[in-house]
């Protein structure tokens, strides 16, 4: 089946191009999202009468797409999650969380599917990429870090001079470990 896009898709085409897709494609994917018509000779009249404003909305889109990868490429995200000794993280880090982690720090919308990712399970650094518009590509960093435990803190820093440990207290009884 013919169609003309209307706007740009992922590895079909720009706004304006007339392509051939399987129906069901057309049918279930890119009519009801306005994204595309059927390449009827009425409808190659309407687009082509179009085509100054398509071409103006391409270029808007690329513009503005181009700015969003200045902004979050090389961006790194860090991400706190309990771990185990070896480094299996419990739980992960989805590409929601990540989109999200752009929304909150950059104030950018990036929908969670253009993200392209497996779920991070390990800790370190991992290396994402953002198609943020066809053939614009942004490239980011997820720090997965082991979330410290609350009996993890005192070890993980360490005391000064002069500093005392913090005895934690239940009750009205501090509580203190003789195996040291």
């Amino acid at each position: 089946m013919k169609v003309v896009l209307l706007r740009s898709v992922d590895n079909l085409g720009q706004a304006g191009d007339a392509v051939q897709v399987k129906s069901g494609y057309y049918r279930n994917y890119l009519g009801p999202r306005g994204m595309a018509l059927e390449a009827t000779p009425a409808n190659l009249r309407q687009v082509e009468s179009r085509r100054k404003k398509l071409e103006a909305l391409v270029a808007k889109e690329k513009e503005s797409a181009e700015r969003i990868r200045e902004a979050i490429d090389g961006a790194k995200l860090t991400f706190h999650l309990r771990a185990g000794d070896r480094g299996q993280v419990f739980g992960s880090v989805t590409s929601r969380e990540v989109a999200a982690a752009i929304k909150e720090e950059f104030n950018i919308e990036i929908e969670r599917r253009r993200i392209d990712m497996r779920n991070l399970k390990t800790l370190g650094e991992h290396h994402l990429r953002v198609r943020v518009y066809p053939g614009i590509v942004a490239d980011i960093t997820a720090v997965v870090e082991r979330l410290a435990a609350p009996g993890e803190d005192v070890e993980a820093k360490e005391l000064g001079e002069g500093e005392e440990e913090e005895v934690p207290v239940f009750g009205d009884a501090a509580i203190y470990d003789d195996d040291e």
